[in-house]
């Protein structure tokens, strides 16, 4: 055989390998890579649906990666698998999509994420980096944030114009004064302040409290929480007597047992977005210290330290944080407030854009905030135990004394991690 025709014998067989790489090298097919993903995120199983559904066959679609998404539902389920993992050494993790108060367990304690070489490119919020940002190393890059809004039904609107206020620049004081006047005019309460056990009466107290110049969330016996406790216990006659039993207030708004509430944005969306024409959503209303009150949540997204598909986890991140995908993800989702300048420039007026835009200027605009302290606590769970038993005891008509709040600081204090 001449040179020349085995050369061409040759580059036929590697043409032919790469057309058939099963038949011609009588190997097996190369696996399309998988990773994982464990999200504090998506515990929702709508929000699952939409990312199991739309978004991950999209990353598939266009690098021939699966995606397997594992959700936990908060903290502590998040560090059970961490340690599992640390412990064993063997990380099956890829990516982490962490909320920001878990951050700095999530990389010290478990060392579980890796610090960025090079921040993905666009311009993130800030408000999380003393979590996501360790030691001057970026180890999570912003996803979202989230705030709580204010949100009524349009029948409530005329006992609000009798009184001459603005929704959007209500008052907790104009607030109490206008859920009175519903009651006092309609017979029924119909403020919903959801507090079932364990659920947001913490964040809900937490809000208000900012609003009246509390520096420190959680905290009882302070001037300012005490302003905040009196002006919810001014309004006790307006607040649906049920409200202990409520978890989220969308389903008090659809039945119309309630018309106001000041929730979490995600779930304003859920009644404004079925029926824009029936409800109107607002800022949270100002308090004593002249300023708007948030507590704000967010959620950052990692590279496992020793996750063994790191290029293709840079990859996801690369996707996750790509304008259009991160747009349709905050938007179908929540909505939250997406996390880059370039995406929030782009924010039309339509209801769910409109919650986006309202929690963008409520998270940037003259609003003390604060985030949630969960590592700072021995047992969170008691701690959203104190904030309930308060909102019980107003309900139940208790005075709010200097000397109650002081016994209700006294067991804060006691859960402290020291």
């Amino acid at each position: 055989m001449t040179k020349s025709r085995a050369r061409v014998l040759a580059l036929a067989l590697v043409a032919l390998a790469l057309l058939n790489p099963v038949s011609a090298m009588g190997g097996k097919e190369e696996v399309p890579q998988k990773i994982k993903v464990v999200s504090q995120m998506f515990y929702d199983p709508v929000q699952q649906q939409y990312i199991k559904e739309q978004v991950l066959p999209k990353f598939k679609a266009e690098t021939g990666i699966d995606v397997e998404l594992q959700v936990v539902a908060n903290a502590s389920e998040l560090y059970k698998t961490l340690q599992a993992q640390k412990e064993t050494g063997k990380w099956t993790t890829d990516v982490l999509i962490a909320h920001d108060s878990a951050a700095v367990t999530a990389v010290k304690e478990y060392q579980a994420v890796q610090a960025y070489e090079k921040t993905p490119a666009g311009t993130y919020i800030t408000q999380f980096d003393d979590n996501f940002v360790q030691g001057g190393k970026r180890y999570f890059v912003p996803l979202q944030a989230d705030v709580y809004l204010t949100i009524a039904n349009r029948k409530a609107l005329p006992y609000l114009a009798k009184l001459g206020y603005d929704i959007n620049k209500l008052t907790w004081a104009q607030m109490a004064e206008w859920v009175n006047l519903i009651k006092k005019e309609t017979g029924s309460p119909r403020y919903v302040f959801p507090a079932l056990a364990g659920k947001f009466a913490t964040y809900e107290f937490n809000s208000v409290q900012l609003s009246y110049g509390a520096p420190y969330v959680p905290v009882f016996n302070t001037p300012a929480a005490m302003g905040a406790f009196k002006v919810i216990a001014s309004m006790k006659e307006g607040i649906l007597p049920s409200s202990p039993t409520i978890d989220f207030p969308t389903a008090a708004l659809v039945t119309e047992d309630a018309w106001i509430t000041v929730f979490h944005q995600a779930y304003a969306n859920a009644s404004f977005s079925q029926a824009p024409d029936k409800f109107v959503v607002a800022p949270v209303p100002i308090g004593g210290s002249g300023k708007r009150g948030t507590i704000i949540g967010g959620h950052g997204i990692g590279i496992v330290a020793g996750s063994s598909n790191k290029a293709a986890a840079a990859k996801f991140v690369e996707f996750f944080l790509r304008d259009d995908i991160l747009y349709s993800v905050m938007r179908n989702t929540g909505p939250w407030i997406p996390s880059k300048a370039e995406v929030t420039s782009k924010l039309k007026d339509d209801p769910a854009d409109s919650i986006m835009k309202m929690g963008l200027a409520t998270l940037t605009g003259p609003t003390l905030i604060d985030r949630v302290r969960v590592a700072e606590f021995q047992d969170w769970g008691q701690v959203k135990k104190l904030y309930e038993e308060v909102i019980g005891d107003i309900l139940a008509g208790k005075e709010m004394t200097q000397e109650y709040l002081d016994l209700k600081q006294a067991d804060l204090e006691k859960l402290r991690i020291k």
